[in-house]
């Protein structure tokens, strides 16, 4: 007797109500025991009572049942919320598991491969097994980090480090690092061994923050167990190494890029997070001067040249360029990119991702994308003379190619490009704008105070001394983890070669040269730009110098 069938025979709806219900199915594909406790004509239990009932599984009611002591441990808690399904008690075979779809069995496989263990599948409530799992994995999460009374993964030949990377306590450890550091909003994760120690620190709004150490006994298997997530050779200590991990943080599609890098005290790893969910800054969001932004508007939709973003690594580069793709992005425009990594994804534009191993580098990859009949190109970064002459001649020939390079300032651009082997008058030519770019970090609103900064420190800014001067600083507040920093803006210069800076560079003068003319002519500095945002209290003084290093 199907479902519907039975709760008609049990008198829990009527047929009518059934018909509804099946015909709201076929149109939506959802179950219809979720259906009808939408509809409000069956409780949850009811219906998991006659699922269970009907499919011959047990069925249990988690409310006041009372889970065996650590059990839980057994799974990840990244595991259990994506499953929906919470370990209760262990057998001498297997351990029974609450699941609020029994019959998924891709669940059922992934939780057996996890626990390593034979498990017993019964029905329960699904928001009764969501409420369990908070209330359970909280008592354990003060433990996560370094607490564990169990005994230490076994140590020795390489053959035992998957056998270590696959502890409870090892997984549940690596779980919760990487959801932490995406509830902080961190970019990064360092875990660096030591001596006696094991730290951990994340990268949050640019600047490194200590964690709670890690328990130095399980070193070994937090590393294994990241090398195996991420397809690398575990038992490979001497060398670097390079891998990649997608998973999922609540909702959140996670791709993290993992390296490894060895040290006097063991690997050092460093895991990059990049949220894909997360979804691209606006143009005008990303704290471009209103004047400057103007003129940057009309530069991204002339029909071809060269437009470079500048600054070093971590500046913020890729962003902006996101954040102009976005603006020009249309129906009308083939918008073809070449990243490495592919940090969002934007809808209606082909992003291609380096693959060196393959042999798709950037050069490779931009000969192809120039037959694949582009207006728009994105390079993620010009690396080398190879790439930079197929980016310049696609400029010269009809494309509007976007890309960044490592240069201090705007003005370096051109004779960095010279540098790599370029003709200074292709460079002339196919210029049309170089930004260059820092990010600072944005005092919390929540917790800034005013203040008027001492006279040494208004020297260092370059400030005459007045009497009136205020501006803002960090304090640290909840809201902002105690750092008095929430988020981080760009500051921007915008260098844009003229008839006479064209002229400059096909001699090949020093940077200098073009700076200092471009300065003459009204281009707004890095330094120039920070300093506005000091004076309307969104950034500090400490921040500013840290950022532009001015004396």
């Amino acid at each position: 007797m199907r479902i519907g069938e039975l709760l008609v025979a049990k008198k829990l709806i009527t047929s009518e109500q059934l018909e509804e219900a099946l015909a709201e199915q076929r149109k939506t594909g959802r179950f219809l025991g979720e259906i009808l406790v939408k509809r409000k004509l069956v409780s949850e239990i009811q219906a998991a009572q006659c699922l269970s009932e009907q499919l011959g599984l047990a069925f249990v009611n988690l409310v006041n049942y009372n889970i065996e002591p650590g059990i839980v441990q057994l799974l990840p808690k990244e595991t259990a919320k994506k499953c929906i399904a919470l370990p209760l008690f262990k057998s001498a075979t297997s351990v029974t598991v609450a699941m609020a779809n029994p019959l998924d069995l891709n669940a059922v496989d992934q939780i057996q491969k996890v626990m390593n263990l034979r498990i017993r599948p019964v029905f329960a409530v699904p928001s009764q097994i969501i409420k369990l799992i908070e209330e359970e994995y909280r008592k354990i999460e003060p433990a996560v980090l370094g607490n564990y009374s169990d005994e230490a993964p076994p140590e020795g030949p390489d053959s035992d480090l998957e056998q270590g990377a696959s502890l409870a306590p090892v997984m549940s450890i690596v779980d919760s690092l990487i959801a932490k550091s995406v509830e902080l909003g961190a970019s990064d994760i360092h875990l660096e061994p030591a001596e006696g120690n094991f730290f951990c620190r994340y990268r949050i709004d640019g600047i490194l923050h200590d964690m709670p150490q890690l328990q130095k006994k399980y070193e070994a298997g937090i590393i294994s167990r990241v090398k195996i997530m991420a397809n690398m050779d575990i038992a490979e200590k001497r060398l670097p190494q390079d891998g990649r991990i997608q998973t999922k943080v609540g909702e959140k599609n996670i791709d993290m890029r993992v390296s490894t890098f060895p040290t006097m005290h063991g690997e050092n790893v460093v895991i990059r997070i990049l949220d894909k969910t997360k979804s691209t800054l606006r143009l005008q969001d990303i704290g471009m001067d209103p004047a400057v932004l103007k003129v940057f508007a009309q530069i991204i939709v002339k029909p071809h040249g060269m437009i470079l973003v500048t600054g070093p690594t971590g500046s913020g580069k890729t962003t902006t360029l996101y954040a102009v793709l976005n603006k020009i992005n249309s129906l009308e425009k083939n918008i073809i990119t070449m990243e490495d990594p592919i940090e969002y994804e934007v809808q209606r534009v082909r992003q291609s991702q380096v693959n060196v191993k393959a042999g798709l580098t950037f050069a490779t990859g931009l000969r192809s994308i120039v037959r694949q009949d582009p207006d728009i190109i994105m390079i993620g970064e010009i690396r080398d003379r190879e790439t930079a002459e197929i980016a310049i001649h696609a400029a010269l020939t009809g494309h509007l190619v976007f890309s960044t390079l490592h240069t201090n300032d705007a003005a370096g651009a051109a004779t960095r490009l010279a540098d790599m082997g370029i003709e200074p008058f292709l460079v002339s030519s196919a210029l049309a704008c170089v930004v260059a770019q820092r990010l600072i970090r944005v005092l919390c609103n929540n917790c800034k105070e005013a203040y008027s900064p001492e006279p040494d420190v208004l020297k260092k800014l370059k400030i005459e001394p007045k009497a009136d001067v205020k501006f803002y600083r960090e304090k640290g507040c909840k809201k902002c983890h105690n750092t008095g920093y929430s988020g981080r803006l760009g500051i921007f210069e915008m260098f844009i070669p003229d008839d006479t800076v064209k002229r400059l560079i096909d001699k090949n003068v020093p940077v200098n040269e073009l700076r200092d003319y471009a300065i003459k002519n009204g281009m707004k500095t890095l330094y120039e730009d920070a300093m506005d945002k000091l004076a309307s209290g969104v950034t500090s003084s400490s921040e500013i110098l840290r950022v532009t290093q001015e004396d």
